[in-house]
């Protein structure tokens, strides 16, 4: 049996590994890095993109890497990622909640939005197995246009 210090060293470890993940995985978004991305997800990997984001790109949930990395060329073929703000970001064990802002550029119009997003992330062996995302409908709205 472990001590309670072992243990909690062992969960220091644990949460600088998952935040350093985290935060490569929004480096790796932002950069277009598809590849590097999901060398951070599990192969089943369950991604949700809530809200009216969904009705334009993802109308339910993407399952497993090769899914997913389509999902995120489809989102790149429209907007550029212009970056996020972390504005906070919780690990409890395996799971993470981060509140961001971030702005992408639409590729067709060059209009920027910029809005509010939460993630959350569950781990499994190191890897994330489950992605889910929130953004702020309102200051999406425009963004729903599909046609540009």
């Amino acid at each position: 049996m472990q001590s309670v210090d072992a243990l909690r060293k062992l969960g220091d470890v644990d949460r600088v590994m998952i935040e350093h993940r985290v935060r490569a995985m929004i480096e790796y978004r932002e950069a277009g890095d598809i590849g590097s991305m999901l060398a951070h997800v599990a192969p089943d990997i369950v991604c949700h993109s809530r809200g009216h984001w969904s009705l334009v790109l993802f109308p339910r949930p993407v399952v497993g890497k090769a899914s997913v990395a389509e999902a995120y060329r489809m989102l790149n073929i429209k907007y550029e990622n212009l970056g996020s703000e972390v504005h906070e970001f919780l690990i409890d064990g395996d799971r993470v909640s981060l509140h961001r802002t971030t702005s992408v550029r639409n590729r067709g119009t060059s209009q920027v939005f910029t809005f509010d997003v939460i993630n959350f992330a569950r781990f499994r062996d190191g890897l994330i197995v489950e992605f889910s995302e929130y953004a702020d409908v309102a200051a999406r709205e425009p963004m729903l246009d599909v046609t540009s």
